[in-house]
C-alpha cells in the first residue's frame, strides 16, 4: 500500500538576513512612512504603505531575495510590488489573500511572535493543527506560501512596532 499527500500546500521559512540589512529596512520602513500616506488593505490599524517599484528596493535586499528566493522555490520569478507594514499595539491583518500571483513573501524585519496564520485550504478536513496555523519567524526570516491562501495577523500585543515587508511573487 503507498500513501500520496493530495494537494500538498507549500511553505518556505528562508533564515539568516545579515543584521545590518535588517537594521536598514527597518529605517526604511519609518522613511517610507514619512514620505507616504497609509493605505487600507487588509490592514486593521498600523500603517500600510502603497505598493512600491522593485527596483526601488534596497538593492543589497534585491541581492538577497534573487539568490535565496528563486533557490528555495526553485523556479525563475519577478516581484511585481512590495509595501511596508508596520502594526503597533492591537493592530493586525483581516484574512485575506493575494489573488492574481503565484506567491506571497513576508519579510520579518521585527519578530513576527507568531501572530501571521495561514487558513487550510481545506478547512472540513480534521488535522492536528484544526483550520490554520501560525507561523513562528524570527527578526529577518522570510516566509513564502501560495498567494491564494487565506492568511491574517493577529493584533500586535507588544508596545514596540511589528514591521514586516510583503510582496507577491510572479512565476517566469
Amino acid at each position: 500500500m503507498k500513501r500520496n499527500n493530495l494537494f500538498p500546500t507549500p511553505l518556505w521559512h528562508i533564515e539568516g538576513t545579515p543584521q545590518q540589512l535588517i537594521d536598514e529596512l527597518y529605517r526604511g520602513a519609518y522613511v517610507v512612512k514619512e514620505k507616504y500616506p497609509s493605505e487600507t488593505k487588509s490592514n486593521q490599524g498600523g500603517y500600510h504603505s502603497p505598493s512600491l517599484e522593485w527596483n526601488n528596493f534596497h538593492p543589497e535586499g534585491i541581492e538577497l531575495i534573487n539568490e535565496t528566493v528563486g533557490k528555495a522555490i526553485e523556479s525563475n520569478f519577478k516581484i511585481t510590488e512590495w509595501w511596508y507594514n508596520i502594526n503597533g499595539k492591537g493592530h493586525g491583518n483581516h484574512p485575506h489573500n493575494h489573488g492574481g500571483v503565484d506567491y506571497a513573501l513576508v519579510w520579518y524585519v521585527t519578530d513576527s511572535d507568531r501572530l501571521l496564520h495561514l487558513m487550510s485550504p481545506f478547512p472540513q478536513r480534521r488535522s492536528e493543527s484544526g483550520d490554520h496555523i501560525s507561523i513562528a519567524a524570527q527578526k529577518g526570516d522570510i516566509v513564502i506560501f501560495p498567494a491564494d491562501l487565506v492568511h491574517y495577523v493577529m493584533p500586535n500585543q507588544r508596545d514596540t512596532d511589528r514591521i514586516s515587508i510583503s510582496m507577491n511573487l510572479q512565476l517566469c
